[in-house]
C-alpha cells in the first residue's frame, strides 16, 4: 500500500491521536516508556525529545502537572503534535518546539528540567543508505541518521538538574552500549525493565533510568511480557490504552 499522507486517529487513554500513514506512528515502545518514567512532587519540567505525534508527552501530561516540552525536528510531525496537543486540551501544560534539539545551548537553559525522556530512533546508521526506509521521515525516524545515542545522552546530561532523571527506550541488543555512554556522561544507570515481545524468546526491547550526579546503586524490575501464553495482549498491556 503506497503511503499517501493519509490521517488516521488512534484512540488511547480517552484521548484521539493523530497520526499520518507516511511518517512513524508511535509504538507500544513509547506507551511503555511513558508509563516507566517516575513522576513525584519534585518533577516540575519535563522534556521529550524526538515527541513525534506528542504522544509521550500526552500521556505523562495526563500523569502529571509538570510543564512538559516537546522538540521535534521533522515539521509535518511537530504541526500533528500541536494538532494534538491541542485537540485533547492540554495546550497549558504541554508545549511543542519544532527544533532541532543540536541548538539545545541557543533554544534550553543548562540544568533546565528535572525530567528527561526519550524514544530515540533504535538503529545504528552504518552509511549503507540501502538499509534505511525509502521515504526520508521513516529513515530519520528509525535510524541514527540524524542525532546519535551519544549525543542525546550527552545532550540529555546537559540539560538535566542535579539528580535529574533520564528515562530511554531502546533494542536490548544496545544495552552495553547505552550504559556504556551514560556513565560517560554522568547519568548512572538505576533501574532497568526487560520487555519480551515473544514467550520463549530473547527481550527486544529495554527501559532505563539513569539519575544525574547520583551514587551507584542498580535495580532490574520485574519484565513485562506483551503477550500471554496463550497469544493474547497482556492484561498489563490492555491496561495501557484503556
Amino acid at each position: 500500500m503506497k503511503k499517501n499522507g493519509e490521517e488516521t486517529v488512534t484512540p488511547i487513554k480517552n484521548m484521539k491521536v493523530i497520526q499520518r500513514n507516511d511518517f512513524q506512528n508511535f509504538t507500544l515502545d513509547s506507551v511503555l516508556l511513558a508509563d516507566f518514567v517516575k513522576i513525584n512532587r519534585k518533577t516540575k519540567k519535563i522534556l521529550d525529545i524526538g515527541t513525534g505525534c506528542g504522544i509521550i508527552a500526552l500521556l505523562l501530561a495526563q500523569r502529571s502537572k509538570a510543564q512538559i516540552t516537546g522538540i521535534e525536528l521533522q515539521e509535518t510531525m511537530a504541526e500533528i503534535a500541536i494538532r494534538n496537543i491541542n485537540g485533547n486540551k492540554f495546550e497549558n501544560q504541554v508545549k511543542i518546539i519544532n527544533e532541532d534539539i543540536k541548538n539545545y545551548e541557543d533554544i534550553f537553559n543548562r540544568d533546565e528540567f528535572d525530567t528527561i525522556v526519550t524514544n530515540p530512533p533504535y538503529f545504528e546508521f552504518t552509511g549503507d543508505i540501502s538499509q534505511t526506509n525509502n521515504l526520508e521521515q521513516l529513515a530519520n525516524a528509525r535510524h541514527n541518521i540524524n542525532l546519535t545515542l551519544e549525543e542525546i545522552i550527552k545532550i540529555s546530561s546537559y540539560l538535566l538538574k542535579n539528580m535529574g532523571s533520564f528515562s530511554i527506550v531502546f533494542r536490548s541488543e544496545r544495552l552495553v552500549e547505552v550504559l556504556s555512554l551514560l556513565q560517560k556522561y554522568n547519568l548512572e544507570p538505576k533501574r532497568m525493565k526487560n520487555c519480551y515481545t515473544k514467550w520463549n524468546e530473547n527481550s527486544k526491547i529495554c527501559l532505563l533510568e539513569a539519575i544525574k550526579d547520583a551514587k551507584k546503586g542498580f535495580s532490574i524490575e520485574m519484565p513485562i511480557f506483551v503477550y500471554d501464553e496463550n497469544g493474547g495482549r497482556s492484561e498489563y498491556v490492555e491496561n495501557l490504552y484503556k
